[in-house]
């Protein structure tokens, strides 16, 4: 199939053609000159870092199982992602345990699923256990950090777990940064109520991200110091924001990407387990009329329920980003986070593409359809509820 699309980068007309999983060639497209609202533009396809789950499923649930694990790391293939960390927020170690090894075992029985996991990411258990901070994070779980209990995670998971999110504050968390990030892991601080001293000394032992910039903190901070400016203000730290419309104020992601810039910029979904869900309740959880994810008969958020294409809307929509540069907070920048290639539209590399309309002069940004591996996948191709098989599992 070929695609007569925009560059991302240049505007300009191109076709991609592909041949079986890959890109085959690049060459000039034909088209209008002048952009209308019509015309589709072509991109790398999305990397997600941070999802938790889909349709009441929770990669944290203790009952996770093989197929449950696998038909939500493929559901994303029809929201633009092509890459994706499978993210396990804070639970005991047996639900832990379990979540990582239904994600491996998901892997070694899935070719497809093992090529869409890029690797796992552990948000928590080691974070604060202060109210606010520790965000939606169940209280009886949390737990400092424990070198031998990463170690069984990280073999129940095959050596996936790439990314750790923590508070640098927990007693021994700053030897943990040390041994993690020598063995090849990268660390993100979040659900931090770290102060400024602690804050640059987890980044000289080696962390490198902020985990959701802006969220998974108190609801009355300080004017100056507080977490969040001394995060911003940190450049060795990369910043990971959820641009959903729910978690930050339109004027603070503007800030926030202003403080960063587009080198040290990455959109997460951070997908909620009811992500996928129409309004209403669902146990401890609800998705409001809004679609925003709260706790139950709380204002408190519960993760998102909202895809990188909307995101990257709201990003352009804030802030001064170029579309190419918006394009690289869900592409280059976490590739290049985790230490690997950066996605491309190039001969020979892998057929990940997406196809969206966009306007220069609205900065809109509206999803057309995902090429994985040179399989293509329609937005309306994810069920609104759990597939049947899944809920006898």
């Amino acid at each position: 199939m070929n695609v007569i699309a925009r560059h991302f980068e240049t505007g300009e007309w191109v076709c991609v053609e592909l041949e079986g999983t890959n890109i085959a060639r690049i060459l000039p497209g034909e088209g209008p000159e002048q952009v209308t609202a019509d015309d589709e533009w072509v991109a790398p396809a999305f990397w997600d870092i941070q999802l938790n789950g889909r349709w009441g499923i929770s990669f944290s649930d203790p009952a996770l199982s093989r197929e449950q694990a696998a038909a939500i790391i493929r559901a994303q293939c029809s929201l633009g992602t092509a890459r994706l960390c499978p993210t396990l927020i804070t639970a005991s170690p047996e639900g832990m345990l379990k979540g990582v090894s239904a994600i491996a075992a998901a892997c070694d029985a899935f070719p497809d699923v093992n090529e869409l996991v890029v690797g796992i990411h552990l948000e928590g258990p080691s974070i604060s256990e202060l109210d606010g901070y520790r965000g939606a994070h169940p209280l009886s779980a949390v737990r400092g950090p424990d070198w031998d209990e990463f170690l069984q995670l990280q073999e129940a998971s095959g050596g996936r777990v790439v990314l750790i999110t923590l508070a640098p504050e927990r007693p021994g968390a700053l030897e943990f940064i040390r041994r993690a990030t020598d063995a090849g892991v990268t660390i993100a601080l979040g659900h931090t109520a770290a102060d400024a001293e602690t804050l640059r000394a987890a980044v000289d032992a080696g962390a490198r991200l902020s985990t959701h910039l802006g969220n998974g903190i108190v609801a009355t901070l300080p004017r100056h110091p507080n977490p969040i400016w001394e995060q911003a203000a940190l450049d060795e730290l990369t910043a990971s924001l959820i641009a959903d419309g729910h978690h930050l104020e339109r004027s603070t992601l503007r800030v926030l990407a202003r403080a960063k810039g587009p080198e040290r910029l990455i959109l997460v979904s951070d997908a909620s387990p009811l992500a996928g869900l129409p309004p209403g309740r669902y146990g401890e959880w609800a998705v409001d009329p809004s679609g925003k994810v709260v706790v139950a008969g709380t204002p408190y958020l519960a993760g998102s329920n909202q895809d990188l294409d909307v995101g990257i809307a709201n990003l352009l929509q804030a802030s001064e980003l170029t579309l190419a540069e918006a394009i690289a907070t869900v592409t280059r920048n976490p590739a290049r986070l985790l230490g690997r290639p950066t996605p491309d539209l190039k001969p020979q590399a892998q057929a990940n593409l997406v196809r969206f309309h966009h306007v220069p002069a609205l900065r809109s940004f509206e999803l057309v359809s995902t090429c994985v591996a040179g399989r293509w996948y329609e937005p309306s191709s994810t069920p609104a509820q759990a597939p049947e098989f899944l809920t006898n599992v």
